[in-house]
Parts: structure tokens; C-alpha cells; sequence
């Protein structure tokens, strides 16, 4: 397709044209591709034919910007493997895979093919952004609840607040205090210990009077335990956005039959979004793990630098037990050097020689 440009009028007459036929078929003979006759046709429904007609188009001279075969076939492919995906978050998926395209170009083929923009809500004067300075130093747990057919099932997350990285997740038909332990448990042993955990004041989190088994677990492992503020649920935000996200890319998309199939199917979307899911609250271009891991510098320079990240490396997913180091200090300002999981006290600045098993 060649550049061209047309007036306002040769634009309505090829909309007329496409009203005949179709709107592909309008824009194969018109030269341009069909998002460009979709602009225009849904900013005819929106102005009117008069208003139209006189519209000015900024910087005519550019002629129509092109999008290759290629490059929507990619986008479409992206869109199809993750259809909660907006078009942000396919632009970056893409830039992964060296593949240059601007989010608007996204955005035209996604509405064309059936793509509703959201309504972006207003920020209150209440909405503060905190994050953690390195990993594990805070993370955020949550429960979810969703229905199989009937049955009432609930999936625990443990996420990282530094890196956005699910630590331990699972999938049940009950709560439990004992499961949440569990969680935690399990990912104290595969990537270090956390600083502190921070929940709401669910009954399997918090006790109203005295303190309960998880409470008594964190304390005892020296893990410190902080409440979300009361009727203030954007204290965790970063875990809710990931509900919320695990909902709209999976749960919404999928039948389950069974509780075993939905298990399933989030292992899938867990691997998928720590390794290979680009996230927005990262700055869009990384994955969880290579900021949790440490790799996010590197992997922007390659980015820059034009190196193909996609290729299997050592963040496929397998085989990543845990953090190498971790550097814990607890609440009477002693410090905890962790190796491979293992806690090594560091008493005046020097390490007491000793591995605690």
C-alpha cells in the first residue's frame, strides 16, 4: 500500500464505499489499510458529516502511516495468546521479540477487530504509590475467591511488592490458617525470607482476640506482620491488581470443569506472568522475575542494544529454586545474610561462621 492523502470528502466516499461492501475491501481499493477507514468511520459516527467535512487534519503532509502484514499479524497473535492484554501491554510484549510498533498502531488493530477501549478511572488525591526499595522486603498476601460451577474455591497469593513476582500461590476449596502458613512456608524455603508480610484482617491473617497460628508462625521465623489500613483496600494494590488480573486474563476467558483443572491452568498463568508477561507497574518493558532476580538493568541494555531476549534462558521458569542472596535485618537491628535460602546471623557487622539448618 502506497501513502497517500486524501480530503474529507474522498474519505466519506470511501466510507460510503465500505457501507456497500466491506470496510477491508473500501480500504484495499482505496491503497490504505483498514484501521485507517475504521479511524474514520468512528470519527464520522462521533463529529457528524458537517463537522466532519470541515475538520482539519493535523500535519496532512505525513500522509497515512503504514502498518506491514507482518507486524498485525503479530499483534493479532499477541492478542489471541493474552485477550486480557490492552494495547500497552501488547506493544511491550512485542518490543521483547524486537518487534518496533507503536501502541496507537496497536490500539487501531485491536478496535478494529473488536477491541473496546476501558474507561480510565480518575485518580482521588487518596491514591499514593509506595513501593518496596529491593526484593523481599515487603510482600503482599491475598486470598481470591471464584466459583466453579458451584463450587466455591479460593486461590492464596504471596507476591513481592519490589518486583511484583508471585512467591507461592495455591488453589483451594477451604481456608485455612495452616495453608497460609503453608504459602509462606514454602516460599521462605525457595527464595529466602521476607522482611515483613503485609495482609488484611481476614480471619486467616489476623485475630481479633489475641494472636492466631499464622500471626505466631511469623513471629516466630521473625517475619514482620503489618494489617491494610481498615476500609482502605489500596493498601494492597499491587496484590489486588493482581486479582484482578488474574481474572480478567484467565478466569474470564476459561470454563473450568473442575478444581483440578483450574489448578491447572493458573500453574500456566503463574509461570506465564512471573517469566514472560511484561507488567506495567515495572515500567512495562520487564517481567517479574528480572527485577526480583536482579536483571532488569541488564535486560533493558539489551533491549537498547537490540538482543533478542525471547530465546530460552535461565528465566524459562524451571529450575529456579531461589534467590541466590538476601539481606535481612530484623526489628532489634540485627542482620540475617541469606545464601541459597540459608540464614546466616551477622552479629557487629561480621558473620558468626555458623549456618542455621
Amino acid at each position: 500500500m502506497s501513502k497517500a492523502n486524501f480530503t474529507q470528502k474522498q474519505k466519506i466516499a470511501i466510507l460510503k464505499g465500505a457501507k456497500k461492501t466491506t470496510i477491508r475491501y473500501a480500504a484495499k481499493v482505496a491503497g490504505v489499510h483498514y484501521t485507517t477507514v475504521y479511524d474514520w468511520r468512528r470519527q464520522f459516527a462521533a463529529m457528524g458529516e458537517e463537522a466532519f467535512l470541515v475538520y482539519q487534519v493535523s500535519k496532512p503532509g505525513r500522509g497515512i502511516k503504514q502498518i506491514s502484514p507482518e507486524k498485525e499479524q503479530a499483534v493479532l497473535k499477541e492478542w489471541k495468546n493474552n485477550p486480557g492484554f490492552g494495547p500497552g501491554q501488547i506493544r511491550n510484549q512485542l518490543r521483547r521479540q524486537r518487534v518496533t510498533i507503536s501502541t496507537t498502531s496497536v490500539r487501531k488493530i485491536l478496535q478494529a477487530n473488536g477491541y473496546k477501549v476501558k474507561k480510565k478511572k480518575s485518580k482521588s488525591e487518596d491514591d499514593h504509590r509506595f513501593e518496596a526499595s529491593r526484593p523481599l522486603e515487603l510482600t503482599q498476601m491475598d486470598i481470591l475467591e471464584f466459583y466453579i460451577n458451584k463450587l466455591k474455591v479460593y486461590i492464596i497469593l504471596l507476591l513481592d511488592d519490589y518486583s511484583r513476582f508471585i512467591l507461592g500461590w495455591n488453589l483451594l476449596e477451604k481456608t485455612s490458617m495452616e495453608e497460609v502458613i503453608k504459602v509462606v512456608h514454602d516460599a521462605v524455603n525457595r527464595y529466602g525470607k521476607m522482611e515483613e508480610v503485609l495482609t488484611d484482617r481476614g480471619f486467616v491473617f489476623y485475630s481479633w482476640h489475641g494472636i492466631n497460628r499464622f500471626e505466631k508462625y511469623l513471629e516466630m521465623i521473625g517475619i514482620d506482620h503489618t494489617h491494610a489500613s481498615a476500609h482502605h483496600p489500596k493498601t494492597l494494590g499491587k496484590v489486588e491488581a493482581c486479582n484482578k488480573s488474574i481474572k480478567h486474563e484467565l478466569l474470564r476467558q476459561h470454563y473450568f470443569l473442575t478444581a483440578q483443572e483450574a489448578r491447572s491452568a493458573v500453574e500456566q498463568w503463574v509461570n506465564n506472568y512471573n517469566y514472560h508477561r511484561t507488567h506495567q507497574g515495572i515500567g512495562g518493558l520487564l517481567v517479574p522475575a528480572e527485577r526480583f532476580h536482579g536483571q532488569a538493568d541488564q535486560v533493558l541494555l539489551n533491549l537498547n542494544q537490540g538482543v533478542d531476549i525471547t530465546k530460552k534462558n535461565q528465566y524459562s521458569g524451571v529450575g529456579i529454586e531461589r534467590s541466590v542472596l538476601n539481606l535481612v535485618i530484623d526489628s532489634y537491628g540485627d542482620l540475617t545474610f541469606y545464601l541459597m535460602g540459608k540464614p546466616i546471623k551477622l552479629t557487629g557487622g561480621y558473620l558468626d561462621g555458623k549456618i542455621n539448618t
